[in-house]
């Protein structure tokens, strides 16, 4: 904790609720997929800071979004600074942001992980009110449940066997978001165990599986890794030609609209690949 920090801590009382209530004109966010909702539901000049994280993921949805708005790391520091009236944070913010908000008088919002769509549709409800927008979070629930129906009204198809895999040894199992994606899809998760969240699996326990499709993270430039690489394995690529989807990482690591666009633009990339399945 900086020196401005302590100093506030120690000398500031907590201020009281507002009698009123109004839309919060500084609003920063602390956490990712808080970043996302925020840039969704608030215009620019109401937002004080998104974290360091957002702008990759705003590319990949929206871009531009971000533009123009000033990044945070999280620290005290940037709470001080940047004197928010709102502070969207994680599920487990730390003790200090919560005594800081405290001090300046700045609510604090913990927005759970999403790893379904009902989340999705609490946290859209929980953000929007916070941020006093919530006719555009409903318009956000009514677009993802729009396309929740399309893909639901798309007829039934013999399930492909996939696995969310780009190299490295975890994989994401029923109980995460892109469980729930592939599921809604149509599709067979083979990592999925009962309770689990990430699972593991190399290079030859894949083979030996002999999923239907690959499915990849990315959507973007991708930075070369160790994982990476192992994801463009010479031996998968030879099986795999034609079988590898790749789907927007930010769109199954946080829960947003997108998620259900997500989930219908892989049932159409399975709609679309070759007839002929992997040799097991």
């Amino acid at each position: 904790m900086g020196a401005a920090a302590a100093v506030l801590l120690a000398s500031q009382p907590a201020a009281a609720a507002p009698s009123g209530y109004a839309k919060p004109q500084r609003i920063l966010s602390m956490n990712l997929c808080a970043d996302m909702l925020l840039l969704e539901l608030v215009p620019k000049p109401r937002i004080a800071a998104v974290t360091y994280l957002a702008h990759d993921g705003a590319e990949a949805l929206f871009p531009g979004a971000d533009a123009g708005i000033a990044i945070n790391h999280g620290t005290a520091e940037d709470i001080i600074n940047l004197k928010p009236d709102l502070i969207l944070a994680g599920a487990f913010s730390t003790p200090l942001t919560r005594r800081l908000a405290k001090a300046i008088g700045a609510p604090i919002v913990e927005v759970p992980d999403a790893t379904s769509f009902d989340d999705i549709r609490r946290n859209l409800h929980q953000v929007g009110a916070a941020v006093g927008e919530p006719a555009r979070a409903e318009t956000l629930v009514a677009r993802m449940d729009a396309d929740l129906a399309a893909l639901a009204a798309l007829p039934a198809r013999p399930p492909v066997r996939v696995i969310a895999w780009s190299g490295g040894d975890s994989v994401p199992g029923k109980e995460t978001l892109s469980g729930r994606i592939i599921e809604a899809a149509g599709a067979v998760n083979i990592a999925a165990r009962p309770g689990q969240t990430y699972g593991a699996i190399d290079v030859e326990e894949l083979l030996a599986a002999r999923p239907d499709a690959l499915l990849y993270g990315g959507g973007g430039p991708l930075k070369p890794s160790v994982r990476g690489e192992e994801g463009q394995h010479r031996v998968l690529r030879r099986l795999y030609a034609g079988r590898r989807i790749v789907y927007s990482d930010i769109a199954h690591t946080c829960g947003l609209p997108q998620s259900a666009r997500s989930a219908l633009d892989l049932r159409r990339a399975l709609d679309a690949l070759p007839e002929q399945r992997v040799a097991r």
